[in-house]
């Protein structure tokens, strides 16, 4: 591994932690009375906003400049990886609840491997092997805290729950292919920019924005555009662009979990029972295989 390749995995980490708070603005947005469908919106929608002034400033007009095909990504990004993976996910939570479709929503990693392998040929090894499952069983405990009664089965709910983990997926694999052609922050803006109008189709926000709006929501909803929207996306896209492994990159993005446990933990008062650590740790345990080098001679 290069030292551009370390620098790119250290954006994947960074851009996790930040995905991380995305519970807590959802929380906080919940309790000021804005609609669970309506909340992605927001969060895409200022991100787009704020990439506006951000990439006029780092690149001038011509970062916003894109061809044909750069907008074809960026379109296939926006409408399937931003809006229906939000809508998916917010079907899914609301069919069988927060916890199963989360727990279907890191199916993800398994739908990186397998596309992995086969757009870019990938080699998927006993060491990814293991650290795939060590992640995802990590990850299952940390949800649920070791309470399986908390699983809930619906066929529509299932199934709209594997969707958003294989969209969450293939947001990975087309961003890598975007980003080795194209500049991260011009694909984040016109991807968002996408997601936002088919959001705002889908959802009609005005009818529920118009009864809570407020100053303070305001204030919350930027944060909520900045920290684990344009600032993760970016980073996560100029991760990718360093010419990293597809199938490692969620497994190192999955510190978003550990950071989300943390807030709910010590922000919202949630349990922390001794098998939700071991699912930290073995998150953590994950990562750490992931980026052992097992192939090193020595002497």
């Amino acid at each position: 591994m290069n030292s551009q390749q370390r620098t790119g995995y250290q954006m994947i980490f960074l851009a996790g932690a930040l995905w991380g708070t995305i519970g807590f603005f959802v929380n906080v947005l919940s309790e000021m009375g804005v609609k669970a469908e309506v909340i992605p919106l927001l969060r895409i929608g200022m991100g787009a906003i704020l990439l506006v002034p951000i990439t006029l400033a780092s690149g001038g007009l011509k970062a916003l400049k894109i061809d044909r095909k750069g907008l074809m990504y960026c379109i296939v990004l926006g409408a399937f990886c931003q809006a229906l993976f939000n809508l998916s996910y917010t079907e899914s939570i609301k069919y069988i609840g927060v916890s199963t479709a989360v727990v279907l929503l890191y199916t993800a990693p398994i739908f990186v491997c397998i596309m992995s392998r086969i757009f870019f040929k990938e080699e998927i090894g006993p060491q990814k092997l293991i650290a795939l499952a060590v992640n995802i069983i990590g990850c299952i405990l940390t949800v649920t805290d070791g309470n399986f009664t908390t699983i809930h089965f619906s066929v529509f709910g299932v199934a709209a729950g594997v969707t958003a983990g294989f969209l969450y997926g293939l947001m990975t694999i087309i961003s890598k292919g975007a980003t080795s052609e194209y500049d991260p922050m011009t694909v984040s803006f016109y991807s968002f920019l996408f997601g936002s109008l088919c959001l705002t189709i889908a959802t009609r926000p005005w009818v529920n924005l118009g009864n809570v709006f407020s100053w303070s929501m305001l204030l919350v909803t930027l944060g909520y555009g900045m920290i684990p929207t344009v600032g993760s996306y970016v980073l996560y896209l100029k991760g990718l662009s360093r010419n990293l492994e597809t199938s490692r990159v969620p497994i190192i993005a999955s510190v978003e979990t550990i950071v989300a446990a943390v807030i709910g933990i010590t922000v919202f008062g949630e349990s922390h029972g001794f098998i939700k650590l071991i699912g930290i740790g073995l998150v953590v345990a994950s990562i750490a295989i992931m980026n052992m080098n097992f192939n090193k001679k020595t002497k």
